[in-house]
């Protein structure tokens, strides 16, 4: 079963109907909104996943037209309505997740990610705005990519109703919220507006890599962002105590190639978005997660 609730016997009956020659049809790890089957049919290997949210979908649709080869982004195949909810099949790609990696090959695989990061800058994402952008038009919500930055405790959406609630149930994760809220409004002057290509989700499987420790895919666009490119850099940054052979110091070195204005103070900016976001997800959906990364939080306030 899948986070949809769905079940092997469904899908095969829906792909079969859908594709010819389907074989191998396989339960992958899902992500937080969606549950995945890998399958064949005839000689394409292929993944489909199963939501409700259409506009991730849609996202991976449209990073498809900036796929190359120094940024391989999986094609994606159809969206379409099922099962009271959507689905979309793209390709398979091949490669071990790099969160999965053993210390020394992930530190390997780091450098070629890091230049999978460079080659995104040269992508004009189209629209207007900052933070989450969405398919077709790329527009993103905020008007400053401080206003982004800063934004993360007016978020309401349906995804995340009650977290405030939940949060508020935790005090001391709360005072970590709160402590790590006001110092990033106390620095985000220092964030200039770059409005850049961002994947913003880069540690959650959605990166394959080959045995060579080469990038072979980036997928799963579903929160990609339009801001400053240091913000992946602080992602692999402030999650990399859960992911030995992420040196923390070595990605900074990194940032330098990405740019040289007060990248010590953007790169904390993020982390600290990155913190209070990963709370407040955490607090919505409950589990152990909550405290450790309020505990990590804390521990990178003291060091400021």
């Amino acid at each position: 079963m899948g986070s949809t609730g769905l079940d092997t016997a469904a899908v095969e009956q829906f792909v079969g109907d859908r594709y010819e020659s389907v074989s191998c049809i396989e339960l992958l790890e899902g992500g937080e909104w969606s549950s995945a089957f890998g399958f064949r049919s005839a000689d394409r290997s292929l993944v489909i996943r199963f939501g409700h949210h259409v506009e991730d979908y849609l996202n991976d649709e449209m990073a498809t037209a900036w796929s190359r080869p120094g940024l391989p982004i999986p094609r994606v195949v159809e969206i379409g309505e099922v099962f009271d909810g959507v689905f979309a099949v793209s390709e398979r790609m091949a490669g071990d997740k790099l969160d999965e990696l053993p210390p020394d090959r992930l530190a390997t695989a780091l450098e070629d990610l890091i230049r999978v990061l460079i080659e995104m800058q040269e992508i004009a994402v189209p629209g207007t705005g900052y933070g989450g952008w969405r398919a077709p038009t790329g527009d993103a919500p905020h008007p400053s990519w401080q206003r982004y930055l800063t934004s993360v405790p007016d978020r309401d959406d349906d995804r995340l109703r009650g977290w405030r609630e939940r949060l508020a149930a935790r005090p001391d994760a709360q005072a970590v919220f709160d402590r790590a809220q006001a110092r990033l409004e106390q620095l985000v002057e220092h964030c200039p507006d770059r409005r850049r290509l961002v994947h913003g989700d880069l540690l959650a499987g959605n990166v394959l890599v080959s045995r060579d420790n080469r990038i072979s895919a980036v997928f799963d666009w579903g929160n990609g962002l339009v801001g400053d490119p240091l913000y992946d850099l602080a992602w692999l940054m402030f999650w990399a105590p859960w992911h030995p052979g992420i040196e923390p110091e070595r990605v900074r070195r990194a940032a330098e190639r990405f740019d040289t204005v007060a990248v010590d103070e953007r790169l904390t900016c993020c982390q600290l978005h990155i913190a209070v976001d990963g709370m407040q997800y955490q607090a919505f959906a409950g589990g152990e997660h909550l405290e450790a990364t309020a505990r990590h939080t804390e521990r990178l306030l003291d060091q400021l």
